[in-house]
Formats: structure tokens, C-alpha cells, sequence
């Protein structure tokens, strides 16, 4: 040993961990195979264990909740009324006291904003020939009107507000379907100085039996009024229901012939008017 040099006690060392390893080994086997096959099968899982619990990481557990939303038709009727409370408008004519000549706003009814550009739909009742009109719109100011359609063969006006700014959008209401359904639930704004809110349904569909109002119902749409359980006391003319989504179902007008007071005109004779404006 005393003349090996590093290397070869390195090697030597090398050899006999190599031929110690093998000589274990044999041992080893030899051990298993004389002992009870209890101690093979304890040891077996204890090399087991320790094998999975070396290689096999905990898996992350992902959780996922779903919530279920329940939208009431409360819900709905307070987004419906969110939306629109800024189309509602209060109309009023320029009138002269008889007393002392002086000129006052009288109050008309209420309109409904169905154009960007400030055209007001309202009863046709409101028209007087050379009458000057006003309206309140959602900014709280007066502003004058021009009427823009008026026929004796449809119960729905127009208005357009004259003094907008042409860089102006207003808000609107969204013309609704046609297919007015019986029991639908609908949404009146009224209130002659503030809105006010009512929810009733519809208790009745008809069609004029008038020849003039007959003649401006469209083909494709039978219904020429619309009757609701509200209460007379709680309509101003021109008032405006609409669905619980928000999209406009009829104006409050008097129907010619019908002597009924919660009667309403279908968004078909707004179409109608609004269609004859743009001709």
C-alpha cells in the first residue's frame, strides 16, 4: 500500500465498493429468499410508499362555484323604468289669461322621446291649429316644440323640439312589438310635475269600428287600441306604457267612438306617423 500512488488508491477503493455492492447484494437476495413471505409483502409496501410518495406530487383541486341568478319581474320593472325615465316628457301650450292678458304655460299631458332628435309622440287631442307648445325635457328646461304630424286618421302626434342643439342626442324609447299579448304586464309613467310609476296588465284588445280609425290600422296588426286595468284617475293624456323591457307599447289618447278613459294606441300608429314625417 505504501507505494500505491493517488490514482491507485482511488481505483482500489472503487474496486472494493464495487465488489462490497455486489457481495450485498447477494446477501440481499439470499435474505428474501429464506424469509416469511409476511416480511416480503411489509417490506414490498413500504418500498411502494416511499416510491409514490418521492414521484407522485398532490394534484391542485380546482373549485367552481355557479351561482344562479334569479331576475324577478320586480327586477325587471325597476331596469325598465331606469331606462326610460328620461324620455318621458310635459307638454304645455302657450295660453292668454282673460284677465289680464298675460301669457301662461297651461299643462297638456305628458310625451314620449321616440327619436334622437327630440320627436315627441303624444295624443293628437293636444293639437289646436296655431297652438305654441312647450315641453320639459330630462334636463329640466323649457324648450319649444313644432308640430310635425297630425291627421284626423290617427290618434298619435308628433312634436319636434325646435331649440336642440343639432350636436344634441336625447335618449329615446324603443318602439316595442305589435303582438300586444291579453294579461301582458305593462308600465304606465304619469305625474303632471314628477314622475310617477304604476305596473297593471292588459285587460283588453279591440279594433275600431270607425272608419277612420280603421283606415289607419295596418293590415298586418288588427289591434287599434289597447284597454288596462288602470285606474282613470292615475292617466294623464298621453302618458306612455311600456313592456318589461323597456320598449314602448302605446301612448294614452282618446280613442274616436270609444268612450272608454284606459284606452291606449298601439306603437303601430307611431310607426304610422313617424313614417308619414320621414315621406
Amino acid at each position: 500500500m505504501e507505494n500505491l500512488n493517488k490514482q491507485q488508491i482511488v481505483l482500489l477503493t472503487l474496486l472494493v465498493s464495487f465488489i462490497t455492492s455486489i457481495a450485498t447484494g447477494i446477501v440481499t437476495v439470499a435474505l428474501m429468499n429464506q424469509a416469511p413471505q409476511t416480511a416480503i409483502q411489509t417490506i414490498n409496501r413500504v418500498v411502494e410508499k416511499t416510491i409514490q410518495t418521492v414521484v407522485s406530487a398532490p394534484a391542485a383541486t380546482t373549485t367552481r362555484t355557479i351561482e344562479t341568478v334569479v331576475v324577478t319581474e320586480g327586477d325587471r320593472t325597476v331596469e325598465a323604468v331606469d331606462k326610460n325615465k328620461s324620455n318621458v316628457v310635459r307638454l304645455y301650450i302657450i295660453k292668454t289669461s282673460d284677465t289680464d292678458a298675460q301669457n301662461y304655460n297651461a299643462f297638456l299631458g305628458l310625451g314620449a322621446l321616440v327619436s334622437n332628435d327630440g320627436i315627441i309622440a303624444t295624443d293628437n287631442n293636444f293639437v289646436i291649429n296655431g297652438g305654441k307648445y312647450l315641453a320639459t325635457l330630462s334636463d329640466g328646461k323649457m324648450h319649444t316644440l313644432d308640430l310635425a304630424y297630425s291627421s284626423s286618421s290617427n290618434p298619435v302626434a308628433l312634436f319636434k323640439v325646435s331649440d336642440l342643439a343639432t350636436s344634441t342626442k336625447l335618449s329615446k324609447f324603443t318602439l316595442g312589438s305589435e303582438d300586444v299579448q291579453l294579461g301582458q304586464t305593462v308600465i304606465l309613467v304619469g305625474g303632471q310635475s314628477k314622475n310617477t310609476v304604476s305596473v297593471g296588465i292588459v285587460s283588453s284588445l279591440g279594433v275600431d269600428n270607425s272608419d277612420t280609425t280603421s283606415t289607419s290600422t295596418p293590415s298586418d296588426n288588427p289591434v287599434s287600441y289597447i284597454q288596462t286595468n288602470f285606474s282613470s284617475g292615475s292617466l294623464l293624456a298621453g302618458s306612455p306604457i311600456f313592456n318589461l323591457s323597456g320598449d314602448l307599447v302605446g301612448i294614452k289618447t282618446v280613442i274616436p267612438s270609444n268612450d272608454l278613459t284606459n284606452l291606449f294606441a298601439p306603437t303601430s300608429f307611431v310607426k304610422t306617423a313617424i313614417s308619414a314625417l320621414k315621406k
